[in-house]
């Protein structure tokens, strides 16, 4: 039987992390990817001349992935720009991505009339965004050290941490759509606590949200080339079927085509629900650990349209930057169990409009641009039409995603006239793309819920090193609070569980 030290199921940017890590520290390493690319949802798909992304399209703390691939032994280094991002409802037309000092000039232009709380809630969030400044990682996440840094910026976060961001801003300020966007960073009413929308609005306002301008996929492309200079193995299409648990201990997998793999330690990837409830025996958790994990709640899913246009047939100049986030029509967006595949049932959803192929031209044939529409989703309206994998799903699935994407791209084209016209090349994702394409449960596109009260301590949790030894996970669900975004916390994963791993195996 072959064996490892290490296996890792998957090759997103938490796997091959931890990957290259323990290769570089002279482990046998083996990565089983199911799909026939690396990268996970990083990664983009081409059609009709254009490329579009299938999973994030952004980053955050690009000082610190580059910085990670250079420890790595990656010599390349990569090149960023800056993404620009705009909310629009009704006569407010604000630029979000510039310092608070600068947000709070725009809004009392706009609100004159909310002066004290516009300054009051600005002076909470660069509080504990000062805080977030002077904390490393392993001072925000509960098992590590913890707050050893600075205990004025731990205090702060402790007053914060659990306190809704609705409470405060409904104490302070009344204009709707104001608590809208301070709350979200768009036109959708937060859920989220104090601290993380000052995360959020630290990386908006003050580090940035940065496009990468090599492609999103340079990472993990970058990752799988310094793994396999090592010595580490990467092997795509094949599909782990189950973690082989043996006296309580993880003891390897066994592959969908029957084949076992001996190793001491397992590194999953894969969504943290489906690694847990479908790859190991029943009985591998110890009480009611699974019943638990299940029960966590995940953010929610998209639907999302991808569009190719012909630059001149459309009326681009709404965009003052590469992101732009429209409320059409005031009131609540129409329930997706009662919404209709027409315009009017979507004027009242939070709609992210994102010129992809602004930063870069390649992105689309001549003369063309690449654009991305997407409001969010719950996986319920559409798990009904699911045949349980890719392509096999009901029929009227397929027509129905494509009446709903009439609709949205109609809706948009209020924003954007001429748009429905323009289109030369379109493609959908509904919730069960995100499941069977992008192997998150339930659709999810942004790891664990981020409601206020569902997380009820300021510290990120890890849930790395799983109560089955042997066991780590990696990736976007790894920590319950995403302290480094998407990306750079799926990175900052695979080195913490290498750390793991290699001081277990001294």
């Amino acid at each position: 039987m072959e064996s490892a030290d290490a296996i890792i199921i998957g090759a997103g940017v938490g796997g091959l992390s931890a990957a290259a890590h323990l290769a570089r520290a002279g482990r046998k390493v083996i990565v089983l990817e199911q799909d026939s690319h690396i990268g996970g949802t990083a990664h983009v798909f081409k059609r009709g001349g254009f490329i579009f992304p299938t999973g994030p399209q952004s980053i955050t703390v690009p000082e610190y992935i580059a910085d990670s691939l250079c420890e790595l032994g990656v010599e390349k280094r990569l090149s960023f720009l800056r993404d620009r991002f705009q909310v629009l409802r009704g006569s407010m037309d604000i630029m979000i991505s510039q310092p608070l000092d600068q947000l709070a000039e725009q809004l009392l232009e706009n609100f004159p009339e909310e002066r004290k709380g516009i300054h009051f809630v600005i002076k909470v969030l660069e509080e504990v965004i000062t805080a977030l400044d002077v904390l490393q990682p392993h001072d925000l996440i509960e098992q590590a050290p913890g707050c050893i840094t600075d205990s004025t910026a731990c205090a702060v976060l402790e007053k914060w941490g659990s306190f809704p961001a609705l409470d405060l801003l409904d104490r302070h300020l009344k204009d709707q759509s104001l608590k809208d966007l301070l709350g979200s960073q768009g036109t959708s009413k937060t859920e989220m606590p104090v601290v993380l929308l000052a995360q959020m609005w630290r990386f908006m306002s003050r580090l940035g949200i940065w496009y990468v301008k090599e492609g999103i996929e340079a990472i993990p492309l970058l990752l799988s080339e310094r793994l396999r200079s090592i010595g580490g193995d990467i092997r795509l299409g094949e599909r782990v079927e189950r973690i082989i648990v043996q006296d309580g201990a993880v003891t390897g997998v066994e592959l969908a085509r029957g084949t076992k793999i001996k190793a001491r330690y397992v590194i999953s990837d894969a969504d943290y629900r489906e690694t847990i409830e479908e790859l190991l025996p029943p009985d591998a958790f110890p009480g009611n650990e699974r019943e638990v994990i299940s029960r966590m709640q995940l953010t929610s899913s998209a639907f999302t349209v991808f569009l190719g246009v012909k630059r001149d047939l459309v009326d681009l100049s709404a965009f003052r930057g590469d992101h732009l986030f429209v409320k059409l029509k005031e009131g609540k967006p129409v329930p997706w169990e009662i919404k209709k595949a027409v315009t009017e049932d979507f004027l009242q959803d939070e709609i992210w409009l994102s010129w992809w192929s602004r930063h870069e031209p390649a992105l689309a044939p001549p003369e063309c641009e690449a654009l991305i529409i997407k409001v969010g989703a719950p996986f319920d309206m559409f798990a009904p039409f699911s045949g349980g994998g890719r392509g096999l799903h009901h029929e009227r699935y397929y027509s129905l995603k494509e009446e709903l994407a009439d609709a949205l791209v109609e809706a948009a084209a209020n924003i954007l006239p001429g748009l429905p016209g323009a289109v030369v090349v379109r493609e959908v994702a509904t919730p069960l793309t995100y499941k069977y394409w992008g192997h998150r449960s339930v659709g999810s596109v942004a790891g664990w819920s981020w409601r206020s009260g569902e997380q009820p301590k300021p510290w990120a949790r890890s849930l790395i090193a799983t109560k089955v030894p042997g066991l780590l996970m990696v990736g976007l669900q790894s920590f319950t609070r995403l302290f480094y975004g998407g990306m750079g916390t799926s990175m900052y994963s695979g080195k913490y569980a290498s750390d793991i791993v290699l001081e277990k195996m001294k």
